[in-house]
């Protein structure tokens, strides 16, 4: 066997040994030299393995080159004569986003989609790809997680997102040439015979990538030979100094944290230098499925935002909201939902009732209203307190248009803007309280109190109303 053939399969074994927990795997196939040497090699590892190495390709079709089916049929003759099993799948881009990134996404989503239980994950990344990593990253500006590069090795399901109601696959993901040049595949795809594809647009300089690849890596090489060993050095040294700022993060959320994983405290964040609010605050967020904040967002936020008692953001799905000592993560979607605009007038006990003279008669009703996206109604017996049970029939919901105001039960008459702030009624739910009218009068704020005329006395039949909020964390 030829010597390159034989110490790229040496490579590759040992890094397999060391990262796989499974000898199950899935190659990503996309027909190029880099994972037609990686497809090769699998299968000579798996003649060496006795039957325990198992085997199969995929290749994601993006259907963006007018090449892209005689690709699909270049990888499925290969693996044919390769014994592999193969599979091929096609998907849509949306490109709105970006093509490289969009291609990306949908890519991931589908390698992932199609893991069977404990079956690894193989990509045929090799280091020149990791050099242009480094390099585009370097560029764009990345701290320290970018400049890690590309990890060997990774958990899958918790980078990409997916369509919503479809479930990802989850499982490991590794890559075995990543410590390998591009010019040491050739050599083993030339002593090996193999043919590829080669996809034009590889060639396109006008792609970011491409023009580190084609122009400016060269340069570097031309000038110092050994740069990516001392790249990969640092790619190390990056690597170790995020892990720290993970575990320095880790401790400072135990610090800073609530009951409630989506509340922090405003009062212990500000305590912190400003590195580490930052550093906690991203690595918060990220706990809680966050999209990564960039440079600005997380400056704003932590210089900004968190200083003030008061102030908000939205940054992709979720808005942070700062109230009193906390700093809140809400679900924009939820929390955006216009309760206002619901028709409420059929729910029930509190649609028009025949009168009643005893809780007896209302346990015939329900004890609990649900509010379309907006928490529950609790009712709850009681006597001499609370509204008269004889009255509670006559009652409607409505929601906040501006300008209420009720006199309760031994206060004076306030605005129902003061009620709320006194009772420290967080802002984003001021505007979603179901409010329980009497006519065109205010009679109930459930879980604060009701108003004088339609409280009940002393050991008459009465009830409790409670607002069992809507969940509206992240």
């Amino acid at each position: 066997m030829n010597n390159s053939v034989q110490q790229l399969l040496a490579k590759i074994d040992a890094a397999l040994n060391k990262q796989a927990h499974s000898r199950h795997f899935l190659l990503g196939l996309s027909g190029g030299l880099d994972s037609v040497v990686l497809l090769h090699a699998m299968t000579r590892l798996r003649e060496r393995s006795g039957g325990s190495l198992q085997l199969r390709a995929l290749h994601i079709n993006h259907q963006l080159q007018e090449q892209s089916a005689t690709w699909a049929q270049h990888c499925a003759t290969l693996c044919e004569s390769l014994a592999v099993e193969f599979s091929s799948i096609e998907v849509t881009i949306n490109a709105s986003a970006g093509i490289e990134n969009a291609a990306r996404q949908a890519r991931y989503y589908e390698f992932e989609a199609a893991l069977r239980e404990d079956e690894v994950l193989l990509l045929a990344h090799h280091r020149d790809d990791q050099m242009e990593t480094l390099l585009l990253r370097l560029i764009r500006g990345s701290g320290s997680r970018g400049l890690s590069g590309i990890p060997a090795s990774r958990e899958l399901g918790r980078e990409l997102g997916g369509e919503p109601g479809r479930e990802q696959g989850r499982g490991r993901l590794i890559r075995p040439l990543l410590g390998i040049d591009r010019d040491e595949l050739l050599l083993y795809a030339e002593a090996a015979k193999l043919s590829w594809v080669e996809d034009g647009s590889n060639e396109d300089e006008s792609f970011d990538r491409n023009y580190c690849r084609h122009t400016l890596l060269p340069l570097i090489e031309a000038r110092w030979p050994g740069y990516r060993e001392s790249w990969s050095k640092s790619a190390v040294l990056a690597r170790e100094s995020e892990a720290l700022l993970q575990e320095l993060a880790a401790m400072d959320l135990v610090a800073i944290a609530t009951e409630s994983r989506s509340v922090v405290s405003r009062v212990k964040l500000l305590a912190l230098s400003a590195t580490r609010r930052r550093n906690v605050l991203r690595f918060w967020l990220e706990g809680l499925g966050v999209e990564e904040l960039g440079w600005h967002q997380l400056h704003q936020l932590s210089d900004e935002v968190v200083p003030s008692s008061t102030a908000s953001v939205l940054i992709g799905g979720c808005r942070l909201h700062c109230y009193r000592e906390t700093l809140h993560a809400l679900a924009a979607a939820a929390l955006e939902t216009d309760v206002a605009s619901e028709d409420l007038s059929g729910l029930s006990p509190l649609s028009p009732l025949p009168p009643l003279s005893s809780f007896s008669q209302l346990l015939a009703m329900p004890s609990e209203v649900e509010l379309t996206n907006n928490g529950s109604l609790i009712f709850t017996e009681a006597s001499g307190e609370g509204v008269a049970v004889d009255k509670l029939g006559a009652m409607t919901i409505r929601y906040r248009q501006g300008g209420e105001a009720c006199r309760l039960l031994g206060r004076p008459n306030k605005s129902l803007k003061k009620i709320l702030q006194e009772v420290e009624m967080q802002p984003w739910l001021r505007s979603r309280i179901p409010l329980l009218y009497s006519g065109d009068e205010l009679a109930y704020i459930p879980g604060i109190g009701v108003s004088e005329a339609w409280a009940a006395k002393d050991g008459e039949a009465a009830c409790l109303i409670d607002w069992q909020q809507p969940d509206l964390a992240l």
